[in-house]
């Protein structure tokens, strides 16, 4: 490990905060698509007491936008809301802020692409004009969706839930559909009672289903083209943020994740900031405070995981591992990235790397990490661990500092 060095000063983890604070303040958008502002005009009018919108039979058409009455009302279904590329079909709020009271969900979307879900803010009242007390879903072979603007102040379950299931119905396999054209940016997601914050793409490998009376193995659809940024999500009862089956092309940036693995379904995994199942994932510029298990967990090849600032993660700051890991005969994965990550004062290891087998080095590359000095059974600081020596890695210019830490793990 390079340039080791030592401080007895405490006051380095505000420092570090109030530096990040800063960082994040002047950070500007990237990544965005349907950059068109929001039509002022409403096309269809939905009201408190209508539960269902059907685009086929509301005869809803590309570039239309769907207006919401305010007030306070049950749950909303979207089914076969068609937009196109240049022309997404917008769902928001008309002139007043519209909540879902509590419910098992709250708006559940089927069949559809091209759909923009948002809101206006009400000045004075919310800085959302749209808040949810339920889950929002995203599901029946639904794509090209963009999520911006939209409050979740409570789900049973997990605050968004994103992906189609798959079934004896072939159009749901994996060889049929990819999930294409996800943008979820600008929301605020709080307080789910047993979930994620958000759950995207299917976790099993496979499923197993009776199909015309036959024992069928089904695989799920992959992900591709998602983008998550700008988020921010407090008191998570599971993961913040998990995503799963990414086939290339994700990228997950400045989100703020504060505090999660508060009330997990599955204590012993289910209570990491971010967890990544896939390849091709970018993962930059978050703030995770607090998180109740691993800051990040990752599994996948080709992951890139740079200026994230983990502060106090309840485990390791990073977990990362890959397929070849589980399975002795996979090998040539390509290798993952960590440049200029901060880690402050994991409960285990700065980053425990446990992908082995790659075709090519681990890079890790100018991080800082920050802990009490203690030393793991081997003798050896807990900076970084390595699974054996099958993990080829290339290791410059990391930084050790030694503080005792400001935060213990019983503060609220």
């Amino acid at each position: 490990m390079a340039n080791l060095s030592t401080t007895h000063n405490s006051a380095l983890v505000i420092i570090n905060l109030l530096t990040i604070t800063t960082a994040f303040a002047t950070e500007t958008n990237q990544n965005k698509s349907f950059k068109d502002p929001i039509n002022s005009q409403c096309d269809h009018y939905i009201s408190t007491t209508q539960h269902l919108v059907d685009g086929n039979k509301m005869a809803i058409q590309a570039g239309d936008t769907v207006c919401l009455e305010a007030g306070e009302r049950g749950p909303l279904r979207l089914r076969n809301v068609q937009g196109s590329t240049h022309a997404p079909v917008t769902l928001r709020n008309q002139n007043g802020v519209v909540t879902f009271s509590p419910y098992e969900y709250s708006i559940a979307v089927e069949n559809s692409r091209w759909l923009r879900i948002t809101s206006n803010a009400v000045e004075n009242e919310s800085e959302y004009g749209v808040r949810l007390g339920g889950t929002l879903g995203i599901g029946s072979l639904s794509e090209q969706i963009e999520v911006d603007h939209i409050e979740i102040y409570r789900a049973r379950f997990a605050g968004m839930l994103i992906k189609t299931d798959p079934t004896c119905d072939p159009q749901t396999w994996a060889e049929n559909f990819t999930m294409t054209g996800l943008r979820i940016h600008n929301n605020y997601i709080h307080d789910t009672e047993s979930g994620e914050g958000m759950y995207i793409g299917y976790t099993g490998l496979s499923r197993n289903l009776m199909c015309d009376n036959e024992l069928t193995t089904v695989y799920p659809h992959k992900i591709e083209d998602i983008h998550i940024y700008d988020n921010r999500l407090e008191h998570i009862a599971a993961d913040g943020i998990q995503v799963n089956s990414v086939k290339h092309n994700a990228y997950i940036a400045r989100n703020t994740i504060y505090r999660t693995g508060v009330s997990p379904f599955d204590p012993h995994w289910q209570n990491t900031g971010i967890q990544i199942g896939g390849d091709n994932v970018e993962v930059k510029d978050n703030l995770i405070y607090r998180s109740g298990g691993n800051g990040m967990m990752i599994d996948g090849d080709n992951i890139t995981v740079r200026n994230n600032h983990i502060i106090y993660p309840g485990e390791n700051g990073i977990f990362a591992r890959n397929r070849a890991q589980q399975d002795s005969n996979i090998s040539g994965g390509a290798p993952h990235s960590y440049k200029s990550n901060l880690i402050v004062h994991p409960q285990s290891y700065a980053i425990k790397l446990y992908a082995v087998n790659t075709a090519s080095a681990h890079k890790l590359i100018e991080n800082s990490f920050e802990n009490d000095g203690s030393l793991d059974s081997a003798g050896r600081p807990k900076t970084i661990s390595y699974l054996n020596n099958q993990v080829i890695r290339h290791e410059l210019n990391n930084h050790h500092y030694i503080t005792q830490s400001a935060y213990h793990a019983g503060d609220k």
